[in-house]
């Protein structure tokens, strides 16, 4: 995905659209290409050209004859070129390789960023990186680079900026790091925006138009496609939603307003309010364990669900989306409670045209996204 210019939303050139389109159809002929991209004929024709030319689509075949001349059918050739992505979290970190497809074709999971040396979490991650490559049999030549999801905003040097979950990285020239021992090029990406992209890059967002992903990962964050285009805004940080003002008279946050979303409607939230009136700090998932016979457990959880719901539906609402998607282990056990929750609160207000979703890669799908980020920016660079 390439960098917009300020301001504007991140478009997706012709070949990139193609190949998409390919990858989620296929099998399918240049007429069924044309009329599903919106392209001319032969505006598709040369991107089809320039994607057999760099090996990333062949023909795979011709369609059943209808009385006329049968048709080339086309495909994805998904083993010629690989992206990977790794997904940097305070609980875990995922790195992920995948194929052209889309398809994950090796994981691997080591420890959390939380409080760990930066020098540390690069050689983690670049003995990550190596082992997987290894398993994977894949060569050099075929890796295109390397891209990091972070839970938070990044400036443009490579660093990370206003993520407390991940704060020894504050600052921290992440990006240049990896490259240097990595030997890839990398890039430092939103993970909310990467699931965002993830959804259609999978063909999960189906026929969606506008559709956010609500990641929720160490930080809280919104990712948003619409009509195929990621939005970004003035400073690359649409879709922080962490600072939406929801209870006036919440608890304070640190941005200097009372109830803002992040306070009052996170598991961490959940943790807080519970620690508050119970004495005792508990993880999310050993509160929800309690919630059926600890009354302060079932109104830290329904209140944080509640607050929740009401802030990701109006979001909803002002930016007219049509489908809302849930992804990251933050949510750990009570993803149901909230997803549930979502889908109540849309269905009260008459949101009936609001789909209400899990991710298809639920916890690493930050990962996922971040290597097929990685091939799209390989098809818009040639």
């Amino acid at each position: 995905m390439r960098e917009s210019m300020p301001g504007e939303t991140t478009g997706v050139s012709t070949p990139s659209l193609v190949l998409d389109v390919i990858r989620t159809r296929g099998p399918i002929s240049r007429i069924e290409l044309a009329a599903a991209t919106g392209l001319t004929p032969a505006t598709m024709t040369n991107a089809v050209r320039h994607l057999i030319d760099q090996r990333l689509v062949m023909s795979v075949g011709h369609s059943e004859s209808t009385g006329g001349k049968r048709r080339e059918l086309l495909d994805v050739n998904p083993t010629t070129r690989y992206g990977l992505g790794v997904q940097l979290g305070p609980e875990s970190v995922q790195v992920v390789v995948a194929n052209l497809w889309g398809a994950v074709v090796g994981r691997i999971g080591v420890a959390g960023a939380a409080d760990a040396d930066p020098n540390d979490i690069v050689t983690s991650v670049t003995s990550a990186v190596t082992e997987l490559l290894t398993a994977t049999s894949l060569g050099d030549g075929l890796v295109e680079g390397l891209c990091v999801a972070v839970p938070g905003p990044h400036d443009d040097a490579g660093a990370i900026v206003d993520t407390p979950g991940l704060a020894t990285l504050e600052g921290f020239p992440l990006r240049s790091a990896l490259e240097a021992a990595t030997g890839l090029d990398v890039r430092l990406e939103s993970a909310a925006l990467l699931s965002a992209a993830g959804e259609v890059w999978t063909g999960a967002a189906a026929d969606s138009r506008a559709l956010a992903v609500i990641h929720l990962d160490g930080e809280l964050g919104a990712g948003i496609v619409v009509d195929g285009r990621l939005v970004r805004g003035s400073r690359g940080r649409a879709g922080d939603i962490r600072h939406l003002p929801i209870d006036p008279a919440g608890p304070l946050c640190r941005c200097g307003q009372r109830g803002c979303l992040a306070v009052v409607g996170t598991t961490d939230a959940i943790v807080k309010r519970y620690h508050d009136e119970a004495g005792t700090r508990l993880t999310a998932d050993r509160i929800a364990a309690r919630a059926g016979t600890d009354p302060r457990a079932a109104r830290a959880i329904d209140d944080a669900v509640a607050a929740f719901s009401r802030g990701v539906v109006a979001f909803a609402d002002v930016l007219d989306l049509d489908r809302l998607v849930l992804s990251g282990r933050g949510y750990g056990r009570l993803l149901d409670r909230y997803l549930d929750g979502v889908r109540d609160h849309a269905r009260a207000l008459g949101r009936t045209n609001l789909v209400v979703a899990v991710s298809a890669n639920q916890r690493d799908a930050g990962a996922v996204a971040a290597a097929g980020s990685v091939l799209r920016d390989h098809v818009d660079a040639r």
